[in-house]
């Protein structure tokens, strides 16, 4: 996921920040900006993110500067991250070297700035791929932040009022009526790749009960990747601790049932330690064991199946994100799970429709090109494959569903129907295969959910985008 957050630590609230961005830089390393001439983009913004400014994909080079105003005297510590290279001034002076193109590097610096005003200007570039930025700062009256808060109040703001959430979930849910007619459905919203890192997208995860409540869902599935190894969770137990509280509490804004599927950005969280899978059972599954009625069925290795009461309707939710194999490596349903898969599916009550919910998508069109020993992959991906394949000429596997892309797509493979739901994570043109399809936007501004309604009568499927890119996203298939 593209990632780029500046935090304002100017006292002055009315303070901009002026950018200059110029795209196509081929170098992996920062340019001299003064022979650069004039700008692709430029303007001022609130706060120092990426979020706003247009077709930021890959390979530009961005200058960023601001004038702070110390209320007085203190020693101030900035803590910055970057993936690729940067540099950081005060006053003209050189304080952090962060050069090259590289993964995501943490560097310090500090300085007793005297009251008054203060010039930072930050340079960074991107090269490829992943884009990071994180910056951070405290004073000893100070507690290292991220976000100046009143920027996120004003945010908060925006999207409680009426105008923000429920216009778009109404536009989506017409279509949706429109379609269902008089017809018994089942109705799930998915929510995925929200990569909040405590930023202000885990709010989103609140957003979708409102789609929830207005589609009557019978369900809401949550496709990992709600980010706790990303810096600074990754790093910082408290910050781990305050981004799963935070979760929690949008999920629970939702009075019905949750099916939580992990990612391979919801693991190593605080410090580096390693979550355990009975931690993420115990967080993100069995607090909705109530709710179930018994039918909500656990294995404590985060994978599991959910009988819904009178519908009819087995959803079979996996780990896709295992770290037992190959030493850890993620994006893998391994074999034990293999096992227990086709033995939940064979022992599933004759005429009982079947969906299967991971994050990873094991069909081609969502791979991942990774480091990891991709001729196992394909070998791990096809058994799955043939596993569903095998259960789907019962006439009664609904289909396949993921997120983990930061695509959408839809392919049938040997009568099984694979869709893969796009999210709030960030993907470049260059990353993308030649079916998927991407909306790009500000979540500031936009939802991005996918409802996802079948009939099980007529034996359709069709999703409704919620927001980012809207009817377009649509999908309609059968089984």
């Amino acid at each position: 996921m593209a990632l780029l957050l500046f935090a304002s630590c100017a006292a002055d609230k009315t303070a901009p920040v002026s950018y200059k961005l110029w795209y196509n830089w081929p170098e992996r390393f920062l340019p001299d900006f003064s022979t650069l001439g004039e700008p692709d983009v430029q303007g001022e913004k609130r706060n120092l993110d990426l979020m706003d400014i247009v077709d930021t994909m890959n390979h530009y080079a961005a200058l960023f500067e601001t004038t702070l105003k110390v209320p007085a005297t203190e020693e101030y510590t900035f803590n910055i991250t970057t993936d690729d290279g940067s540099r950081f001034y005060i006053d003209g002076e050189l304080l952090i070297e962060n050069d090259g193109a590289h993964r995501p590097i943490q560097k310090f610096c500090t300085k007793t700035l005297e009251k008054g005003k203060h010039e930072l200007k930050l340079e960074f570039f991107d090269y490829d791929k992943l884009q990071t930025l994180e910056f951070l700062y405290s004073t000893p009256t100070i507690a290292e932040r991220r976000f100046n808060d009143r920027i996120e109040q004003e945010q908060d703001r925006l999207t409680s009022r009426k105008g923000f959430v429920k216009p778009q979930v109404k536009e989506a849910w017409k279509r949706f009526a429109a379609w269902k007619g008089d017809d018994e459905v089942l109705v799930f919203p998915i929510l995925t790749d929200i990569h909040s890192n405590n930023n202000y997208q885990y709010k989103h995860i609140g957003y979708a009960a409102v789609a929830g409540k207005m589609f009557g869902a019978d369900f809401m599935a949550l496709l990992g990747d709600i980010g706790l190894n990303s810096i600074p969770t990754t790093l910082d137990k408290g910050e781990a601790r305050k981004m799963i509280d935070n979760t929690l509490e949008q999920m629970h804004k939702w009075k019905g049932m949750w099916i939580f599927a992990p990612g391979n950005h919801d693991w190593d969280g605080g410090e580096g330690e390693w979550l355990t899978e009975e931690y993420l059972t115990d967080t993100f599954q069995r607090p909705w064991e109530p709710r179930a009625g018994g039918n909500l069925h656990l294995t404590g290795k985060t994978y599991g199946w959910y009988d819904i009461p009178g519908k009819g309707f087995r959803i079979v939710f996996l780990n896709s994100c295992c770290t037992r194999t190959l030493g850890g490596t993620y994006y893998l349903i391994d074999e034990e799970e293999e096992v227990w898969l086709k033995e939940i599916l064979d022992a599933t009550p004759e005429g009982m429709h079947v969906i299967v919910l991971a994050h990873f998508m094991p069909d081609p069109m969502g791979r991942w090109q990774t480091n990891m020993n991709l001729n196992y992959l394909k070998e791990n991906n096809a058994r799955v494959m043939k596993v569903l394949s095998d259960y789907a000429a019962k006439g009664i596997l609904v289909g396949m569903f993921t997120g983990d892309s930061h695509v959408n797509d839809y392919d049938r493979t040997d009568g099984v129907n694979y869709y893969i739901s796009q999210g709030y994570g960030w993907n470049g043109p260059e990353m993308l295969l030649p079916t998927n399809k991407h909306a790009y936007f500000d979540y500031r501004q936009c939802l991005c959910i996918d409802v996802v309604a079948v009939k099980p009568a007529k034996r359709e499927v069709h999703t409704f985008r919620i927001g980012a890119g809207g009817e377009e996203y649509d999908y309609h298939f059968e089984y």
